[in-house]
């Protein structure tokens, strides 16, 4: 496999997309990382999700304490702030969950 050095920044893929709209996701990417880095947990709206294709159930609830990240009825638990993994469980012959 020959690797090909990059020498200058690449272009749009978007025809129409300005110069300052790149410049912007590329900030937007920039404070990401630096949010990545010093370990600050990201934000998630709750949503439920239906993969046709995988026929999968994914649904983010959130709690007082928790992020919950549910797929086909597996719940995992995330803490609210940090965003740490804490742990996993399951509620059956329920379809809607109780908040926590």
């Amino acid at each position: 496999m020959k690797i090909i050095k990059q020498t200058k920044l690449g272009y749009p893929t978007i025809e129409g997309i300005t110069l300052i709209e790149i410049y912007i996701e590329r900030l937007k990417q920039i404070l990401g990382r630096i949010l990545n880095y010093f370990h600050i947990p990201g934000f998630v709206k709750p949503t439920k999700i239906f993969d046709d294709l995988t026929k999968t159930r994914l649904e983010v609830k959130l709690s007082g304490f928790f992020t919950i990240i549910s797929v086909d009825g597996r719940d995992y638990y995330f803490r609210r702030l940090s965003g740490k993994f804490d742990g996993t469980g399951m509620i059956y012959g329920c379809d809607d969950h109780p908040t926590l």
